[in-house]
């Protein structure tokens, strides 16, 4: 792992191209209760059925991170926006949209609204792009 001098985040390539800007939690969060509320759910349960989880906190939105970059958020007003990165198609019709980004590599995006949403289903496949370049 690198480091990167400046902002101490770390990534598998040395000199990775990143931004060294922080946002903090608390501005993606700001009049988002339920967002907020949502995130710290989805949080609780990778950490207690996936493993350690990192949060970077960027302007763009918010990293979770293994030992890289395995998926993001967006708080929105009411819900929260999640993606994840794996190495096939997945069968699902909870996910709203999906872009081939490599050859063997997909990303999908969820919409949260509830709690009850966070489920076996959703937890598997941040489990399988928790693990993806292991």
């Amino acid at each position: 792992m690198w480091q990167c001098p400046k902002c101490k985040r770390e990534f598998a390539r040395v000199n990775q191209s990143h931004s060294c800007v922080v946002f903090s939690l608390e501005n993606h969060f700001r009049g988002k209760e339920q967002a907020r509320k949502l995130f710290d759910f989805l949080i609780t349960q990778i950490k207690n059925k996936i493993g350690p989880v990192k949060i970077e906190s960027l302007p763009c939105c918010i990293h979770f991170v293994s030992s890289f970059s395995f998926g993001a958020c967006w708080a929105l007003k009411d819900r929260i926006r999640i993606d994840f990165r794996v190495d096939e198609k997945i069968k699902t019709k909870r996910s709203f949209k999906m872009k081939q980004i490599s050859v063997n590599r997909y990303m999908y995006y969820f919409d949260i609204f509830d709690k009850k949403e966070i489920n076996a289903e959703i937890l598997g496949f941040i489990k399988t792009a928790y693990h993806l370049d292991q």
